[in-house]
């Protein structure tokens, strides 16, 4: 028996809880939401949102204009900062705007750039497009499950402490670091556990006369005494001050007093402040074991920790959401259930490879340190900076191990890099490799790369070609007239497959914009591409209308739901 019933329980109302919940509603597929904190975030945490996370924003209706309203101006976060103090020197500057070519290619992969905005403004922007029919229950406390032939039944402690029983045909667990869901099903972490702790200060503050000419998304404060890093929500309001300490702590074991002391020093500047919130957390580089038991599923943060550097912890959560989503609708509608094994051969290699990479960007921060140690004794003071900024050629080593860090503050190669494997996959050879495949994106139409965003003009109207994408479909996709291929396409259909067809060119459902559409794609090929915009298949069109059906049945198999699911 069982108090609420629901196709998927999703555990955490975080950031990939959210979009989850979005999926799914676009997708037909019911769902739930329970969530053991009282509301949404209060507090700024993660600010990044990579370009592929805002196109599947756009994919289910949420638009990235609204969101970069939002946000900060693009002058105030165009640069990062490595400083005495945060009113104090410039040791060394990145500028994310010194190199236009790289701007300039930013805008030609997507039709949604990369952005900033605080996590817990964002997380009321997802909320708000969740529609009545998806329950957010607040308060409520996932406690455990019970697998049964044809689903789960999970327990849920309500604001009461009362026990509801909530019936579904899936979990999520989308529920954080710590995830419970996670020790449900006894799948261990992997990875350097403790790297470094944190003391989080959130403080209200208006620093914009105190910056004026300096602005900066990120500050690392070099002074040992301070040692730390302020993130620049909002230069006017909103800031977070991260500041390393040496062991483990809960939040309250803080020395208040002397917190708010440390706090002023890096700021160095007497400027009104209001803390709002202080929070303690352990830096970590770890990937789950397993992110499955039977149909029990994780997701974001409960199945992969990353450190910060590099702001891609959230957005690799949301490309899991994305994966896993359109598999289970695929499931409810009667295909077979195997497509699913695919999520974590798929997902987990990225994930290992975004938190080797995560933290590869934390260690080469040391070399900035030891740039500024002018007189190598192991610790970088004030006098050393004084020394390092009154010589041009010990500056401009500083300046070049700041240069060496651009792989922390762009990694837009791997955030739309991804190229899939396996069996979800018709395997046709290796995407062509950028010199610096972390932060160049190379457009690709190799079989599970991302299908490559170009512009379209349909009925008028500028439209991407991930627009033509449909969540609950696969889609073909050629630039030539080919009557057997769209006959082949009908066919299939007919039978119950989950196919689209979209031509591109004249008699087609859309033109191309300009040229980049034949630079990128062959018209003597045709491309199968999945929901989630990978693509499954390239097909010689000539021989496509013959290779597609085999196609589809080698990546879905369809059988009765009530023997496979």
């Amino acid at each position: 028996m069982s108090d609420l019933n629901t196709d998927v329980l999703i555990v955490g109302a975080g950031p990939v809880g959210l979009i989850s919940a979005l999926l799914f509603e676009r997708l037909g597929v019911s769902c739930m939401i329970v969530e053991r904190r009282e509301g949404l975030h209060t507090a700024p945490q993660a600010h990044v949102i990579s370009s592929r996370s805002l196109e599947i924003c756009r994919a289910v209706g949420v638009a990235d204009g609204p969101i970069r309203s939002l946000g900060p101006a693009p002058q105030d976060i165009a640069t990062i900062r490595w400083v005495e103090s945060l009113a104090g020197r410039d040791l060394g500057v990145f500028s994310m705007t010194r190199r236009p070519e790289k701007i300039a290619q930013m805008f030609m992969s997507s039709p949604t750039p990369t952005t900033n905005l605080a996590q817990d403004k964002f997380e009321a922007v997802l909320a708000d497009h969740v529609s009545a029919a998806t329950s957010i229950l607040f308060g409520h406390e996932w406690t455990g499950f019970e697998e049964k032939s044809d689903g789960c039944i999970s327990g849920v402690l309500d604001p009461d402490g009362a026990v509801k029983k909530i019936a579904s045909r899936f979990i999520i667990g989308a529920d954080g670091a710590r995830s419970v869901v996670r020790k449900a099903i006894g799948s261990q972490m992997e990875g350097p556990h403790q790297i470094q702790n944190y003391i989080n200060v959130h403080f209200h503050a208006n620093l914009r006369e105190s910056l004026r000419g300096r602005e900066g998304l990120l500050y690392w404060v070099m002074t040992p005494e301070t040692y730390g890093a302020f993130i620049a929500h909002d230069i006017d309001e909103n800031w977070i001050f991260m500041k390393n300490v040496d062991r483990p702590m809960a939040p309250e074991d803080v020395d208040h007093d002397r917190l708010l002391s440390q706090l002023r020093q890096a700021i160095g500047a007497d400027i009104d402040l209001e803390i709002k919130s202080v929070s303690t957390w352990c830096m970590t580089a770890q990937v789950a074991s397993s992110y499955r038991k039977d149909r029990v599923f994780l997701a974001g943060d409960a199945a992969h920790r990353f450190p910060p550097t590099g702001g891609i912890g959230m957005n690799t959560g949301f490309q899991d959401a994305l994966n896993l989503a359109w598999k289970m609708a695929m499931v409810f509608r009667g295909w077979d259930p195997q497509c699913l094994d695919t999520y974590e051969s798929e997902r987990r290699p990225v994930a290992l490879r975004n938190s080797s990479q995560s933290h590869e960007n934390y260690e080469k921060m040391v070399r900035v340190d030891a740039a500024l140690d002018a007189d190598g004794d192991g610790v970088a003071t004030s006098q050393d900076f004084d020394t390092v900024l009154a010589d041009t050629e010990l500056s401009q080593k500083v300046q070049a191990a700041v240069e060496e860090q651009a792989e922390h503050f762009d990694m837009s190669g791997l955030d739309l890099g991804v190229c899939y494997t396996g069996r979800g996959i018709i395997y046709d050879g290796q995407p062509p490799q950028a010199d610096n495949p972390v932060t160049t994106y190379t457009p690709s139409t190799t079989p599970g790369a991302r299908l490559p965003h170009s512009w379209l003009v349909k009925d008028g109207e500028r439209i991407s070609t991930l627009d033509l994408v449909q969540l609950d479909r696969f889609l073909v996709l050629h630039a030539e007239p080919n009557e057997p291929l769209e006959a082949a396409i009908k066919a299939l259909r007919e039978e119950g497959f989950p196919l689209a067809s979209a031509m591109i060119g004249e008699g087609g459902v859309a033109s191309a914009a300009d040229d980049a559409f034949a630079a990128l794609f062959a018209p003597d090929t045709a491309l199968l591409v999945r929901p989630d915009g990978h693509i499954a298949a390239r097909l010689r069109a000539e021989r496509a209308a013959q290779e597609l059906p085999q196609t589809m049945e080698t990546l879905l198999i369809r059988e009765r739901a009530s023997e496979k699911a």
